[in-house]
């Protein structure tokens, strides 16, 4: 007979090995370690208790040996997809629900999640274990009175910070009697004070791209000069979608030609200064927002080999074909002998390269030319074709 007493169970990682002292509320107080989960602790077993328990395993030492199950295994795994980014003058920080237990079942029961953080001096992340994590959420959900929690996830914005310091993070998901499950990974950011948002914004829209500049950031927020600028970060969106970074990394200037765009599509663009603080990023909050419609003002090239013959069906006139992709028809003119102008004959475009004209007289002659014209919002039109001339 083996006699175990239980304390943490699989896969509730301590790397920091602590002293700890009882808690009477588990999710109240104060945690410790760095990124594992909190410990269970067991008020002292009664002598007469532990009497009975090893009766009760000797009278069963006859059947089946089976390993106890710790208490632990059937709390919450770890919260998924854990992320912490600035969002204008706080943090923001985003999980979402764990879908299974510390056995790798399915999560039979889940009643809320806590959040915890601490932090430290300077900008550079502490190495090794880190104490004093203090809860700042306990967000329920029945009644979240904290955060905002939203199909399956999680949403809460830290704004209680202090320029100077760095703030780590970690959450655990709690079940119906409050024990916290695994804790998740601890994730930190640096903050300071942020840089001013670029003035003087300017937008314009080109064919296929869009010119922007703006003036340089020279001070932060507080009023002191700004000595550690990163660059800047455009952001852009199209239609009713949110606004995406399309920068990998801060530009250096102060203009920027976005040509991942598409003609007659409207985008709107916003610019925010950047700081580089330790190994971290800190933006200003957004510029103006200049709102942009690229156009297509490329006309196809011209129409070539353009020949006209006279047949009994009227002026027979055929060309090569137009390599523009962008193509959406012909058009074609004509002007007889003794006319000063040319009159268009096709208020619609003309889909291939082949046209006869029936409106014709005898002892007349006529002179013919034809355009390309491409499928914009422009309908932009080529230069004019050679002309060909045909008599009856």
């Amino acid at each position: 007979m083996v006699l175990k007493i239980w304390g943490r169970g699989p896969g509730i990682a301590d790397p920091c090995p602590l002293p700890q002292t009882p808690t009477p509320n588990p999710v109240k107080g104060v945690g410790s370690g760095c990124g594992g989960g909190r410990r269970t602790i067991v008020p002292p077993v009664l002598p007469h208790i532990v009497l009975f328990l090893s009766l009760l395993l000797l009278a069963a030492a006859c059947g089946k040996k089976l390993d106890p199950l710790p208490p632990e295994a059937v709390l919450p795994a770890s919260v998924k997809e854990f992320r912490l980014v600035q969002e204008g003058e706080g943090l923001l920080l985003s999980w979402k629900f764990p879908t299974e237990n510390q056995l790798g079942q399915p999560l039979a029961q889940l009643s809320g999640f806590i959040l915890e953080r601490c932090e430290s001096t300077g900008a550079a992340p502490v190495q090794g274990c880190l104490v004093d994590f203090v809860r700042i959420a306990d967000i329920e959900l029945d009644y979240p009175r904290a955060g905002v929690v939203k199909d399956g996830a999680v949403y809460y914005h830290d704004r209680n910070l202090a320029p100077g310091r760095r703030y780590y993070y970690r959450a655990a998901a709690y079940d119906p009697s409050r024990y916290p499950g695994e804790w998740s990974r601890v994730l930190s950011r640096a903050w300071g004070v942020l840089p001013r948002a670029p003035d003087n914004f300017k937008a314009e829209a080109g064919d296929r791209v869009a010119a922007l500049a703006w003036d340089p950031v020279r001070y932060l927020k507080d009023g002191s000069p700004v000595r550690d600028l990163a660059g800047y970060n455009i952001y852009r969106r199209s239609g009713a979608a949110e606004f995406g970074k399309i920068t990998p990394d801060p530009v250096d200037g102060t203009v920027f030609q976005d040509v991942a765009v598409k003609n007659d599509v409207e985008y709107t663009y916003t610019v925010r200064a950047v700081r580089k603080i330790g190994p971290d990023f800190l933006e200003s909050e957004n510029s103006a927002t200049r709102t942009v419609k690229p156009q297509d003002l490329t006309a196809p090239p011209p129409v070539l080999n353009l020949v006209a013959a006279p047949t009994t069906k009227g002026a027979e006139l055929r060309w090569e074909p137009n390599p523009a992709a962008d193509l959406a028809g012909y058009r074609v003119y004509r002007r007889a002998a003794g006319e000063p102008q040319f009159t268009l004959l096709t208020p619609s475009l003309v889909t291939r390269p082949y046209f006869v004209d029936d409106r014709v007289s005898r002892e007349q002659t006529y002179y013919y030319y034809v355009t390309a014209v491409d499928d914009s919002e422009r309908a932009n039109e080529s230069l004019p074709s050679e002309e060909a001339a045909v008599s009856f």
